[in-house]
């Protein structure tokens, strides 16, 4: 069958797959358009397939809140320019459709989602077809919340890194705005400073663990041997390494609100008395940053 102009321009519409795929595609299909468009889709996972072992280390980290839940998902790219394309624009802004309108919980099901009567993870592999390049949806995560909640975003860097959190309160604040700006310090806090848990509670056991070897190295290394020396001097060095770790101790780093150089926890408390409440703590946090 002949191939036409106006049938590669078709597919090359429906598609946004270049020019020569596309013939390409219709001559492999004889000029069946719904094949060859299925064709190109299956081309799509060879690609991924082919492009699997290259870094996807670009892209961005999107935000999204609803009226009860706060989403953060990463789409990964292997070059910067390819997240400002039109085509990765459209993609995420279809995952922040799905999110928005669906009860997203994992990646599997963001690339299983339906949105306008596009699948999300086929509209990724016609991108990934045109664009050439790893591209995927890298993890996602949710926290949800109720009416004694504050939910927290903040951006950095157009999305490299991406940040929630949920403030709990306990009492009727006199200004809910002054709750929500709070909660996105607190999420700046946390990009600034890579937290790795809210408190001492919720650290891995083996992340304590580690610490606590590289700090008996030290000491040992240093020339301390005596038992009973080191073992103090380990428990020192661990609770100063958690006040850096967990996000409850860490010194909040605005100074203008912070003159006292209060901790997070100490200094949220402040604020939540100054709103009338008995209580105001970080409770929870998500912290995505692009490629890892």
């Amino acid at each position: 069958m002949q191939i036409t102009a106006s049938m590669v321009n078709e597919l090359r519409t429906k598609t946004g797959v270049g020019m020569m795929q596309c013939k390409k595609a219709l001559t492999e299909t004889d000029g069946d358009l719904d094949k060859a468009v299925e064709l190109l889709r299956k081309q799509g996972a060879s690609v991924a397939a082919k492009r699997a072992d290259k870094d996807a280390k670009e892209g961005r980290v999107f935000l999204v809140e609803t009226p009860s839940k706060a989403v953060a998902f990463e789409l990964s790219c292997e070059t910067e320019p390819v997240s400002k394309n039109e085509d990765f624009i459209a993609l995420s802004n279809l995952a922040i459709k799905a999110v928005l309108e669906q009860n997203i919980q994992s990646v599997e099901e963001m690339n299983a989602a339906v949105v306008d009567g596009i699948k999300v993870g086929d509209r990724l592999q016609d991108v990934l077809v045109k664009i050439q390049e790893n591209i995927s949806f890298r993890k996602l995560a949710v926290i949800k919340y109720g009416s004694n909640d504050i939910i927290g975003l903040y951006s950095h860097m157009g999305g490299k890194i991406g940040v929630m959190t949920r403030l709990a309160f306990d009492g009727t604040p006199a200004d809910v705005a002054v709750l929500k700006a709070a909660a996105k310090d607190i999420c700046m806090q946390a990009a600034a400073f890579a937290p790795v848990a809210v408190n001492n509670a919720s650290v891995a056991p083996d992340t304590i663990e580690k610490e606590r070897e590289i700090a008996r190295a030290q000491i040992v290394n240093e020339g301390k041997t005596r038992p009973e020396f080191v073992d103090r001097q380990i428990e020192g060095r661990i609770a100063k390494v958690l006040k850096e770790m967990v996000l409850e101790d860490q010194e909040f780093f605005m100074t203008e609100k912070n003159p006292k150089k209060l901790s997070v926890k100490d200094y949220l408390s402040s604020v939540g008395t100054a709103q009338g409440l008995k209580s105001l703590a970080v409770v929870e946090f998500i912290r995505f940053e692009r490629g890892n």
